[in-house]
């Protein structure tokens, strides 16, 4: 692709995943625990790009890699999928991300390392959002309340729209208004504990009302692993179940392969809501039966194929 237009801008940060599988038990203070596999994958952004490329969409990635192992062990395994990288700046420093997962149940623990960001990543953002053209930017997770604005502004007067997931980051734990944050973007697709954290909902359903208020014409997805997904737009409410009889290997970045999925039928589609919940089921359900989020995520025709058989 030589253009600089495309379908999606993505702004995030990659990570490198070490997801441990198999395990009996969790660690224990003073005891070792032995998994019976290892996985060494990119995280976070890194598969969101890769699902979105594999469905055909036109992609950007606007990113920091360090000189370090890991970003260049990630930036590696991106040159592999042939993602488009010109906006993904390479720094003289380390700039490492790195997460240990521990999966056990369907569900997953995680030890987390980030870099300071001392190269100023939103102002890179900021700068990439000049320099292309696109349909749609997504944020790979919760941009503090103080800095949404410029980002907004820039994406909006571009004649843009603009998408935000959330991450359970330590931000989430902080005391903010958050509705001011999550009405300014179109559409934001925390999961179901996130969105609950946000809303101080006991449930699913209250906490995506509640959201659905705080975006009102505006759409919120919330992603509720085995339970599906559901989504709230002008005032109605949406719901679809996951897929069936997936068999679950690892849930680590499921939810950034759903985000692909419903995007690509939201942007490139133009499908209903409905259609958009069914296709990030169908990715986010293909990212669980693989180690590493984007390992299985599915092609156009895979996805097509999943698509007529769901629920058949």
């Amino acid at each position: 692709m030589t253009s600089n237009s495309y379908d999606v801008l993505l702004l995030g940060d990659y990570f490198f995943d070490m997801v441990y599988s198999g395990l009996n038990t969790m660690p224990v203070l003073g005891q070792e625990t032995y998994s019976q596999d290892l996985f060494a994958t990119g995280g976070a952004m890194y598969i969101t790009a890769v699902a979105l490329r594999r469905l055909g969409t036109t992609v950007a990635w606007a990113s920091h890699f360090g000189d370090d192992y890991y970003s260049q062990y990630v930036r590696q395994l991106a040159e592999m999928e042939k993602l488009d990288l010109r906006f993904c700046r390479q720094l003289q420093q380390p700039y490492r991300r790195v997460t240990t997962a521990l999966a056990l149940h369907g569900e997953r623990a995680f030890v987390t390392f980030t870099d300071p960001d001392e190269a100023r990543m939103q102002d890179y953002w900021l700068e990439t959002i000049k320099a292309c053209s696109f349909k749609h930017v997504h944020l790979g997770g919760l941009v503090h309340p103080n800095n949404i604005q410029p980002l907004v502004e820039a994406v909006h007067g571009k004649g843009a729209t603009l998408s935000m997931d959330c991450q359970d980051v330590p931000l989430l734990r902080e005391a903010h208004i958050w509705q001011e944050l999550v009405s300014t973007v179109d559409i934001f697709t925390p999961n179901a504990r996130e969105a609950m954290l946000l809303t101080g909902k006991p449930d699913v359903e209250s906490a995506l009302r509640q959201l659905g208020d705080w975006c009102a014409g505006r759409i919120v997805v919330v992603k509720d692993g085995e339970n599906g997904a559901w989504a709230m737009h002008e005032g109605k409410m949406y719901h679809v179940p996951a897929l069936k009889a997936v068999q679950v290997v690892d849930t680590t970045g499921a939810g950034d392969c759903f985000n692909a999925g419903f995007l690509f039928a939201y942007l490139v589609e133009q499908q209903p809501i409905e259609t958009c919940l069914r296709y990030g089921n169908i990715c986010g359900g293909f990212s669980v039966q693989g180690m590493g989020g984007a390992t299985t995520a599915p092609t156009h025709d895979a996805l097509k194929t999943a698509f007529e058989t769901y629920h058949r």
